[in-house]
């Protein structure tokens, strides 16, 4: 499968250089004492402030004490570890067509991503999100900061079904209920939603101040419309209805221009949202997917 191909040493080593670029405010680390601001680390010299008990002498400026008799500590700036959220489409027109092995491609890009995410040790999780009658199902792993626990996102993957609808303003809405703070949101879905499940999902993201970056995956089939000519019963994996359609090239050019469709809209409410949007169509085409869409979801090198 696919998504195996994330966790090999020889794909990992071309990733180890790459950084995902996210907007991080600049702050201070926990843990160190000083006044307004936590102490940072070193990383940008920021002011001066008199020395109090409990301060960390590795921060006191010699010189400034040789030159004035004072004690001063130097504060720093520090940036500011962000947590990343990787949502895993797992509806049931994830698996469909079973040949194109979109599910597969989702959880490669899903892996792919939170390694990315661990260059700069940020925290980490992912997410599946279904839906039955009962609400929306979540499936989410602890947050990982370093790259050396990366393997344990192997078995969720691995384990995961596609089952039940979308819904995905309702997958958004459970994950935000845990009330964490704001931070990059990586949603990877099929998208075939309503228009209005879709934007209120974004918006609500949006809203609590989310960095929020889409990969739009397709099958290869489904997207280029080239199933094999001839009489299909089909059913909605979905809603399960069920159609009885003569597919040739009237029907295939049909497939073709609903998916433009659909990409073409999302693309200019992203646009319009300073969304990121990425597209990910078909399988056999991930090495190429990767070189062409990382630079668009901010990975750097």
């Amino acid at each position: 499968m696919l998504e195996a191909h994330a966790f090999e040493p020889e794909f990992l080593r071309r990733l180890d250089r790459l950084v995902l670029g996210v907007r991080r405010s600049r702050t201070v680390r926990a843990g160190q004492r000083t006044i307004g601001r936590v102490q940072g680390l070193g990383i940008e010299p920021e002011n001066f402030k008199e020395y109090a008990e409990g301060d960390d002498l590795r921060f006191l400026d010699w010189n400034a004490y040789a030159r004035l008799d004072d004690l001063l500590i130097r504060t720093y700036r520090a940036e500011r570890q962000v947590e990343i959220t990787v949502m895993i489409d797992a509806s049931a027109s994830m698996a469909m067509p079973a040949r194109d092995d979109k599910f597969g491609l989702a959880r490669a890009l899903a892996a792919t991503f939170a390694y990315i995410g661990m260059a700069e040790n940020d925290a980490v999780r992912m997410i599946s999100f279904s839906a039955r009658r009962d609400g929306a199902r979540l499936k989410v792993t602890p947050f990982y900061r370093r790259r050396e626990q990366y393997q344990s996102y192997k078995p969720f993957l691995a384990e995961l079904k596609c089952e039940g609808e979308t819904r995905l303003s309702a997958a958004v809405s459970e994950m935000l209920l845990q009330r964490r703070p704001a931070g990059v949101v990586m949603l990877i879905s099929d998208f075939l939603v309503n228009q209005t499940d879709f934007e209120e999902a974004m918006l609500h993201l949006l809203g609590t101040h989310q960095e929020v970056k889409l990969v739009h995956v397709m099958g290869e089939m489904e997207s280029e419309g080239s199933y094999p000519p001839g009489l299909y019963r089909i059913r909605d994996s979905e809603s399960g209805e069920i159609r009885e359609v003569a597919f040739g090239p009237e029907l295939a050019a049909a497939c073709r221009s609903r998916v433009a469709a659909i990409a073409e809209r999302i693309r200019e409410f992203c646009l319009s949202h300073a969304i990121v949007y990425a597209q990910a169509f078909g399988a056999r085409h991930f090495d190429a997917i990767l070189e062409r869409e990382l630079p668009v979801m901010g990975v750097i090198r």
